[in-house]
C-alpha cells in the first residue's frame, strides 16, 4: 500500500503487493517491518491523543523498531519530538508492516482503513466516543482488517468489547512525566482545561459560566485568578499547572484523561470531571467529582476550596497526597513496558522476513 497526500483534501491511495514482553520484542524484531502511526492531524492541534501517540511511537523507536509517524501536515511543535522519528508526508507499506490508525475514521482515513492491506491494521483508540459516531461495527471493522485494538485504560477497554464485541483489545495506561509535572511554587489560582466544552447550541462555554457563577455567588473569590491552558506548548501547562493551586478538570467523553493526572502530580487540587474514562482513577480521597449537570455545586465546592486554603486546612493535604499517590501509579516506566509487551505480541504473529 502507497499513500500520499499532497495538499488540502487532494489524496491518492492505491493497494500494491510486494514485499512474556522482552521474549515478544526481541521475537518480533527479528521478523517483523516497520511500524507506521497514521496521526492526521495538524501540527497545532494541542491534543493529548497526539502526545501519547508520539510517546509511543519513540518507545519503540528507542528499542530497535523502524517506526514512521505519518502526519503530512507536519510534525507538531508544542511537544518535543527525537530526531530518532521519522515524521513522513507520505509512506509505502508493505505486508509485514503494522499500520497504527486512531479512532478518527473518517475522510481520507477511511479510504486508508477501507484499502486492503495483507499487513496488520491496529486500531490505537484513545477516544471511543469518537469511534462510536461513526456508526461501525465491530464485523465492520474487523472486514476493514483491524485485528487488535489499543486503549489507554480499563473502562475503555470495557466499553469497546461491550459496544462492538470486538476482541483482541489491549490495554497500555497513560503516563504522566514527572520530569515535567511536579509542584513549583503555589498560588492560589485555578487552572483549567476548557476546550472540550465550548459554547455550543445557545450553551455558554463552560469555564467562563463557572467563574461567573463562583464570582457572583461568592464575591470574596474575584481575587482568585483563572488560567485557561489553552495555546502553550507542553512545558508552559507543566509550569503553570505547577504554579495553580486548584485545577478544574472539565474532561468530556476521553478514554482515559491526562491532564488531571498531570494536575494530580503537580499537586493540585482536583475539582470535575472523570468524563468517563477517569473512572479508572478518580476516587472521592484524590479528588472532589461531580457530573456536568453540577454547576452550582461545583461553585460550592471551589469557594469552600479556597476558604480552606487561605486557612491552611489539613484536609487539603491529604487529598492532595492522595492525588500524588494516584499520578504515580501512571509512570512512564509502566508505559514502556506495556508498549513493548503489546507491539511484541501484535507483531509476533508475522512469518519470517524473505
Amino acid at each position: 500500500m502507497a499513500w500520499r497526500r499532497t495538499s488540502g483534501s487532494e489524496r491518492t491511495g492505491s493497494p500494491l503487493t510486494g514485499r512474556d514482553s522482552v521474549n515478544a520484542f526481541e521475537r518480533a524484531l527479528k521478523i517483523m517491518g516497520k511500524i507506521v502511526f497514521l496521526n492526521p492531524f495538524s501540527p497545532d492541534a494541542t491534543y493529548g491523543g497526539v502526545k501519547v501517540t508520539y510517546q509511543h511511537a519513540e518507545i519503540l523507536a528507542k528499542s530497535g523498531y523502524e517506526v514512521a509517524v505519518y502526519q503530512p501536515a507536519g510534525r507538531p511543535s508544542w511537544i518535543d519530538i527525537s530526531d530518532r522519528l521519522n515524521v513522513c508526508a507520505d509512506f509505502e507499506a508493505e505486508p509485514d508492516d503494522v499500520l497504527v490508525f486512531p479512532e478518527v475514521l473518517h475522510e481520507f482515513m477511511l479510504e486508508i482503513a477501507q484499502a486492503p492491506f495483507p499487513g496488520k491494521k491496529v486500531m490505537f483508540c484513545q477516544n471511543p466516543f469518537y469511534l462510536y459516531s461513526y456508526n461501525f461495527s465491530g464485523r465492520d471493522l474487523s472486514d476493514m482488517g483491524f485485528s487488535h485494538f489499543i486503549v489507554p485504560g480499563r473502562e475503555t477497554a470495557q466499553s469497546l468489547s461491550s459496544v462492538l464485541g470486538v476482541p483482541k483489545v489491549h490495554v497500555i495506561p497513560n503516563s504522566v512525566d514527572t520530569n515535567l509535572f511536579y509542584p513549583r511554587q503555589k498560588h492560589l489560582c485555578i487552572a483549567t482545561n476548557p476546550r472540550k466544552w465550548p459554547g455550543e447550541g445557545g450553551n455558554s462555554p463552560l469555564a467562563p459560566l463557572l467563574m461567573s457563577m463562583l464570582r457572583l455567588k461568592y464575591p470574596e473569590t474575584a481575587d482568585v485568578p483563572w488560567l485557561m491552558l489553552e495555546n502553550m506548548t507542553q512545558r508552559q501547562v507543566a509550569e503553570a499547572m505547577g504554579g495553580a493551586a486548584i485545577f478544574l478538570a472539565l474532561s468530556r467523553q476521553e478514554a482515559l484523561p491526562l491532564t488531571p493526572l498531570e494536575a494530580m502530580a503537580s499537586r493540585c487540587a482536583l475539582v470535575g470531571f472523570h468524563g468517563t474514562g477517569g473512572k479508572d482513577y478518580a476516587t472521592h480521597r484524590n479528588g472532589y467529582w461531580f457530573s456536568p449537570e453540577e454547576c452550582e455545586e461545583i461553585v460550592d465546592c471551589l469557594a469552600t476550596l479556597i476558604y480552606d486554603m487561605k486557612h491552611h486546612s489539613p484536609r487539603i493535604d491529604r487529598m492532595l497526597h492522595e492525588a500524588e499517590k494516584t499520578a504515580s501509579q501512571y509512570s512512564v516506566s509502566a508505559t514502556y513496558q506495556a508498549v513493548l509487551q503489546v507491539y511484541g505480541e501484535i507483531c509476533a504473529h508475522f512469518g519470517p522476513r524473505m
